[in-house]
């Protein structure tokens, strides 16, 4: 049995061994606990220093009860704070915890350490009384009904829609419509220019394959060719005269210097090239094109051209020189030779007597006089 004073000294130390129950359960102060403090498990089950064990059976029973009511009254937490707290990766804690029946500890089977192949826990709406089930617009559209089918759509061409987005855009603007472009040249359709005009901006070989394709039968290419004229050399004159005029300019102007000397030829060099490099092209063409008579003339023009140039005083720098004789005249060889009497007896006894005095500046021409006598000697005898 136990006495009165006894049971008021046990009475007297329950609100001090209820309030350090409190701090033990506390996880701040579970962690802050010094290692000399007492667990509250142990300041419980420790018995009475006299000996009182039903004493500690009923301490154990008034803990238990107040334990109960601080959790009745304390506030559940939210579900979404229950839904971070089981996504949180939890820490195993030593205390004492009331959701564990077993006292919590390394070996309790209560523990909630999550698996990391367990799935992501979602937030559970039934912990919620007043929430409100909703779904998406476009589930509550298609919940009720079979979708709708789908439209085909119009391929519509650009030009319809900018004049579509025009319409809209202002109203009050009438569509212009696109005019359709000529492709033809513009020498077919613009007759204010004059043909001649137009010609001029042809190349050769166009003019040429105009000629020929309007060209449908046999009298129309007797009546064009007895209308073809003369080549003309004024152009071809010209352009060689131009080349000549560059050989000129690069002499030296001063008294002092020589103007056929060494000096003087090596900055006419290039130009002098050139002049022969415009002869040969222009013969060939006429050569080319069986206008031996275009090609006589062109020689008697050529000749007086070439004579005029300067005359070194070297003898090899006078290569040039001697080139340009030598083609001009096998130039009129060839002319004799394919044209015979068809360049006209004025046109032969004019050529004779340039050819003697040609004669002067290179004496090889003197075979083209042999071949003329031949050609006037035949026309003699018929």
């Amino acid at each position: 049995m136990t006495t009165p004073l006894q049971t008021r000294m046990a009475l007297a130390e329950i609100p001090d061994r209820l309030e350090a129950l409190r701090m033990a359960n506390t996880p701040t102060n579970a962690n802050r606990r010094t290692p000399d403090e007492p667990t509250p498990a142990a300041i419980v089950n420790t018995p009475n220093a006299n000996g009182g064990g039903g004493l500690g059976m009923r301490v154990d029973n008034e803990a238990n009860v107040v334990q109960g009511q601080d959790f009745v009254f304390s506030p559940l937490p939210s579900p979404d704070e229950l839904v971070i707290r089981q996504r949180g990766r939890r820490r195993f804690t030593t205390t004492f915890s009331p959701d564990k029946p077993n006292g919590g500890g390394s070996g309790s089977g209560g523990s909630s350490m999550r698996s990391p192949f367990q799935r992501t826990p979602t937030k559970n709406l039934q912990l919620t009384s007043g929430m409100i089930l909703r779904s998406s617009p476009r589930k509550r559209l298609t919940m009720g009904s079979t979708p709708p089918e789908p439209t085909p759509m119009e391929t519509n061409s650009p030009i319809k829609i900018k004049s579509d987005l025009t319409k809209q855009l202002w109203p009050g603007t009438p569509i212009v419509k696109k005019l359709k472009m000529d492709d033809r040249p513009v020498g077919q359709t613009n007759t204010e220019v004059a043909l001649p005009s137009l010609l001029q901006g042809l190349s050769q070989q166009q003019l040429i394959e105009l000629i020929v394709n309007n060209v449908n039968n046999a009298g129309d290419e007797e009546r064009l060719r007895r209308q073809l004229p003369t080549p003309d050399i004024s152009a071809l004159e010209q352009e060689l005269q131009y080349a000549k005029r560059l050989i000129f300019k690069s002499l030296p102007t001063s008294r002092l210097c020589k103007k056929t000397d060494a000096a003087a030829y090596s900055k006419a060099s290039m130009h002098l090239n050139e002049f022969k490099r415009v002869l040969q092209v222009q013969a060939k063409r006429l050569h080319d094109a069986t206008h031996w008579d275009a090609l006589v003339d062109y020689v008697s023009m050529a000749w007086q051209c070439v004579a005029t140039t300067p005359n070194w005083e070297s003898h090899a720098h006078n290569a040039v020189r001697r080139q340009c004789f030598k083609l001009l005249a096998c130039s009129c060889y060839a002319a004799i030779k394919h044209g015979g009497m068809r360049l006209g007896q004025t046109r032969l006894e004019s050529l004779e007597r340039n050819l003697r005095e040609w004669s002067k500046d290179y004496e090889d021409v003197l075979s083209c006089v042999n071949a003329l006598q031949r050609t006037l000697s035949s026309r003699t005898s018929i």
